[in-house]
């Protein structure tokens, strides 16, 4: 028997069949909305991931396991240890990026914690370390040679003149007969030079040098770049040059107070600026 496949009644006999056989039966008009409802169940895993990235963060971050709880500070002589952890302190307590907190470990700024403690002190090293909740600052002072009073505040300088740090209030008096004090009117900033090596040197060799004769100086005074003057506790002041030879300026202020005055009550000034040229009131 031959099939005569051109007719139409047997082509929809086949399609039938074979639509009967299959296990599946599927609409073509809703095929799309079965798939949107079988895609939008609840994602468990996926809300489980991001609650445990959120948990995660908060511990890192936020929480106090990194959070730095001891600041050690090693190597304050002349500098108040808790002054310089208040600053350190003060530090800890910002934020980086406004989000992070620098009271943690991982995010603490060790160049901006130098960095706020150089704006205060002048320091020769400044070191800093992290330990677990601890942070450890470890500086190397410099050494004051000099205490200048601008405008009654009191800053301590190194021997090149540079402005170490301003003494508080409260150490005043501690210092105050320890230190030969420069008075001065000029504006004094933290890091900078107040005034030359060679005035600084000048200043400690006639404050030594005065103190033998048994002279009590009461402070200094800087008269310009090269001019200083010596100001003693009963009145009378010495004016010198740096730049003329120390000895000799020193021989004859000995000369004027041992020969020319009999009371250094009534003595005004003696002017050594001038060599040998000498003037005396």
């Amino acid at each position: 028997m031959i099939k005569d496949f051109s007719n139409n009644n047997y082509k929809s006999k086949i399609r039938i069949k074979k639509d009967y056989r299959r296990k599946k039966f599927v609409n073509p008009y809703f095929s799309n909305s079965s798939k949107k409802e079988a895609g939008s169940g609840f994602n468990t895993k996926l809300y489980l991931k991001i609650i445990l990235a959120i948990f995660l963060v908060y511990v890192i971050i936020y929480s106090d396991l990194f959070k730095i709880q001891t600041i050690e500070v090693n190597g304050a002589e002349l500098i108040n240890q808790i002054e310089l952890e208040q600053i350190v302190d003060e530090q800890l307590n910002t934020w980086r990026w406004f989000v992070l907190p620098q009271k943690n470990l991982l995010f603490v700024s060790k160049k901006k914690i130098a960095e706020a403690i150089s704006k205060k002190y002048g320091l020769d090293n400044i070191e800093i370390n992290r330990g677990w909740k601890k942070i450890t600052i470890n500086i190397k002072e410099k050494i004051s040679y000099l205490i200048i009073n601008s405008n009654e505040k009191l800053f301590f300088t190194d021997k090149q003149g540079i402005v170490i740090r301003e003494v508080p209030e409260e150490e005043k008096d501690k210092y105050l007969g320890e230190f030969p004090i420069l008075n001065t009117t000029q504006e004094i900033n933290i890091g900078t030079e107040a005034l030359s090596p060679q005035m600084v040197d000048f200043i400690l060799r006639l404050d030594e040098k005065i103190k033998s004769f048994n002279i009590e100086i009461k402070n200094y005074e800087s008269g310009g770049l090269t001019e200083v003057t010596l100001i003693t506790k009963i009145g009378w002041r010495a004016h010198f040059d740096i730049n003329n030879n120390f000895d000799t300026s020193i021989e004859n202020l000995q000369m004027v107070l041992n020969q020319k005055v009999k009371d250094q009550n009534s003595l005004e000034y003696i002017d050594l600026k001038f060599g040998d040229k000498i003037y005396y009131k």
